[in-house]
């Protein structure tokens, strides 16, 4: 498929460096032209045509762009809770990586020898401890105080 695809595409630029029309049976367009039939044929609505995707860029201008969100950043509470999301996403990638690196290294000693069951167990250690670490963003997002019961005390 690919392969066609691509035999298709250089012959259609070749003919429009030479000059020539498409030859194709259902091309009815000018030779300035490339014809490409995908092979799902048009987009499905669900892909590009939903709700949250159309008139994004919209709403993002209107909302002030990147200076609206750097202005919403410098708010003292937004600030924290940036601060938090980044800490744990960091969290995310540096617990579970170190967790299997030191269970594939210490499993030897606890008598797996096997290259394959120490990937699998490291690999199931590591899963445990993203786990271990959303449960951790979640005590602490749910422990915090919410700014309305905060300006109230």
């Amino acid at each position: 498929f690919f392969f066609r695809c691509a035999t298709r595409l250089a012959a259609a630029s070749l003919r429009m460096s030479t000059g020539e029309a498409s030859r194709d049976d259902d091309a009815t367009t000018s030779s300035s032209e490339i014809t490409f039939d995908p092979p799902l044929g048009k987009f499905p609505p669900w892909s590009f045509q939903h709700p949250v995707l159309v008139g994004a860029s919209a709403r993002w201008r209107a909302g002030g762009g990147s200076a609206g969100l750097i202005a919403l950043l410098k708010d003292g509470e937004n600030i924290k809770a940036f601060r938090t999301l980044v800490r744990f996403t960091g969290l995310m990638v540096a617990v579970p990586l170190g967790v299997m690196g030191g269970c594939y290294a210490l499993l030897p000693s606890a008598g797996v020898h096997r290259h394959t069951d120490r990937v699998l167990y490291a690999g199931i250690a590591a899963i445990v401890a993203v786990q271990a670490v959303v449960v951790a963003y979640l005590v602490l997002a749910f422990a915090e105080t919410p700014p309305a019961q905060k300006k109230n005390q």
